[in-house]
């Protein structure tokens, strides 16, 4: 990869070598647990903890009730 910058006369050239698919792969992972990390500890100062306990009943319930979840 090449970034090339030109402004009044002065040029600031970059070049470095790409990042490995394996890399990246593990760099995007570790990128979208952090955010999903943060969206639920967010969501839980919201509601508090016990509206999570509560949420997961009630997605069971409807599950269940629907017929998508057999308990």
């Amino acid at each position: 990869m090449r970034i090339r910058f030109e402004r009044d006369g002065t040029v600031l050239e970059y070049e470095t070598k790409p990042m490995s698919p394996d890399r990246f792969k593990a760099v995007c992972v570790l990128v979208d647990a952090a955010i999903g990390g943060a969206a639920f500890l967010g969501a839980v100062y919201l509601v508090g903890f016990w509206a999570i306990p509560w949420a997961v009943g009630a997605l069971v319930a409807v599950l269940v009730g629907v017929g998508l979840l057999h308990i």
